[in-house]
């Protein structure tokens, strides 16, 4: 699971969920599990994740994440939202808009992005469309 330190900027946060993009986009749905934290409510697990991609629209199981997409109907957002630290160490969020086969979609996967003594850690909370 990656870490960043308690300085990251926006940029480096979105550099995070690239990176994560990049190991879904090689279909590499353990490596991506790993990369991150998880909200436990969701049950998250690599074959999920996957079930999810390959779901979305066509539903074709040959659709996969990329990390660049053409703008369709929607533009790709990666966005950061901040906040004071919760009780529960969360200092805010981002989403991000996934491609699929090269196409912007509105299949957004949205991670907490949590302070705790050793810097942040982002957390998969959801992947749903927007």
């Amino acid at each position: 699971m990656a870490h960043l330190p308690a300085s990251a900027s926006d940029e480096d946060l979105i550099s995070f969920a690239d990176a994560w993009a990049k190991l879904m986009e090689a279909e590499d749905y353990v490596a991506a599990f790993e990369f991150t934290s998880h909200e436990p409510s969701m049950h998250w697990t690599p074959t999920l994740i996957e079930q999810v991609v390959k779901s979305y629209g066509e539903c074709s199981p040959t659709q996969k994440v990329t990390l660049n997409g053409k703008p369709t109907d929607v533009s790709q957002r990666k966005e950061v939202t901040r906040w004071e630290k919760t009780r529960h160490g969360c200092i805010g969020e981002i989403w991000y808009d996934l491609n699929i086969d090269g196409y912007v979609c509105d299949l957004t996967a949205t991670f907490d992005v949590e302070e705790d003594p050793d810097g942040l850690t982002i957390r998969l909370n959801d992947i749903h469309v927007m």
